[in-house]
């Protein structure tokens, strides 16, 4: 059906009410089942242009108009269910499953993003998976416009969780936004949790974390971009500082990594006293103490970030509202671990 504002289109017969600004309607000339959807008139200029766009992977909006100071339009009817409710109904998705829906989302996020809007609400709750296993991304109703002359939101919208940190009013949203409500969407398609509740460790990890980086320069450039390297097409490097090994698998693993590598320094103090007592000659030897306060400093300034896993996580845990917060702490936590580097490396020269 072409987009078009005559009369028949809105000739239509209620059938069931959805929620309070939904209901479901029959145009009386085609049949056709639609979805009648009531939402703020600045919407309209988004519904309007949505529109003009035809893709398999967006619910479709046939039209839209003022009707009493709101904003009413007239939408495809999807048959099928939201990801939260697949999820919840017939479990987690495999990884195989996950990027399948993920590059149908990118997909549509690309028809989107090339017609100047960004969703800014990308989560299980607002993509459908009909009958026949295609994917749709639904509810436009905090979709805006992109305007680069601004440089930040003038509302604060989107889904705890599933929000990109500039749309807390850090910077202007763009279709990097949306590129982080993917990767969090991937992480809950493979676990069920939020990346800052339980991050999924496999393939799709480092994809997941560079979806998500705090700063929207070290996401991927594209929903197309994001598709490609999902599908194995493009390689990408990773930008994201992740754990060290040991440090990669639950609290109970990095807590008897932690103890391994303490029970190592003690041994090594040891071995360095001993060679002290054996060669009298040399009772200093500076190359062993040396060797130790680096050690020393090494494991010390690392600590805080490996034992976290990737940064990211250790933020969000500072700072869960407010991930610019966290990514602040977590910047002078590593920079107070580095001077307490330095000052046992200090010490352990001094003591030698």
């Amino acid at each position: 059906m072409q987009n078009q504002t005559n009369s028949f289109i809105w000739d239509i017969a209620f059938l069931a009410s959805v929620n309070p600004y939904t209901d479901i309607v029959r145009n009386n000339q085609t049949n056709q089942i639609m979805l009648r959807r009531v939402s703020s008139s600045e919407n309209l200029p988004v519904m309007r242009a949505l529109s003009a766009i035809r893709h398999p992977n967006l619910m479709t909006v046939y039209d839209a108009r003022m009707m009493n100071g709101k904003c009413v339009s007239l939408c495809e009817f999807i048959n099928g269910v939201t990801l939260e409710q697949s999820v919840e109904n017939q479990g987690l998705f495999d990884e195989n499953g996950a990027r399948h829906i993920l590059c149908q989302i990118c997909d549509g996020l690309t028809a989107l993003h090339n017609g100047g809007m960004v969703h800014r609400d990308i989560k299980p709750s607002n993509v459908m998976l009909e009958n026949n296993g295609n994917v749709k991304i639904i509810d436009f109703d905090i979709t805006r416009m992109t305007n680069s002359a601004k440089s930040r939101d003038t509302r604060i919208l989107g889904t705890e969780g599933y929000a990109s940190p500039e749309q807390f009013g850090f910077s202007q949203t763009d279709a990097k936004a949306d590129i982080y409500s993917c990767g969090v969407l991937l992480n809950f398609l493979l676990t069920g949790k939020l990346p800052n509740e339980m991050l999924y460790r496999g393939k799709a990890t480092d994809i997941i974390s560079q979806c998500i980086e705090m700063d929207g320069k070290n996401r991927f450039e594209s929903a197309d971009e994001l598709k490609k390297v999902l599908l194995g097409q493009k390689r990408f490097r990773r930008r994201q500082i992740r754990g060290l090994p040991g440090y990669r698998g639950g609290a109970g693993l990095k807590v008897l990594t932690t103890f391994l590598i303490m029970i190592w320094i003690f041994l090594l103090i040891m071995f360095v006293d001993l060679l002290s007592k054996n060669y009298t000659e040399h009772p200093k030897l500076f190359w062993g103490q040396l060797v130790l306060a680096l050690d020393v400093l090494i494991f010390w300034s690392a600590l805080p970030y490996c034992f976290f896993g990737d940064i990211f996580t250790l933020s969000n845990i500072i700072s869960r509202k407010n991930p610019h917060n966290g990514k602040v702490v977590l910047n002078m936590l590593g920079v107070a671990s580095i001077i307490a580097g330095f000052v046992l490396f200090i010490l352990a020269l001094w003591l030698s």
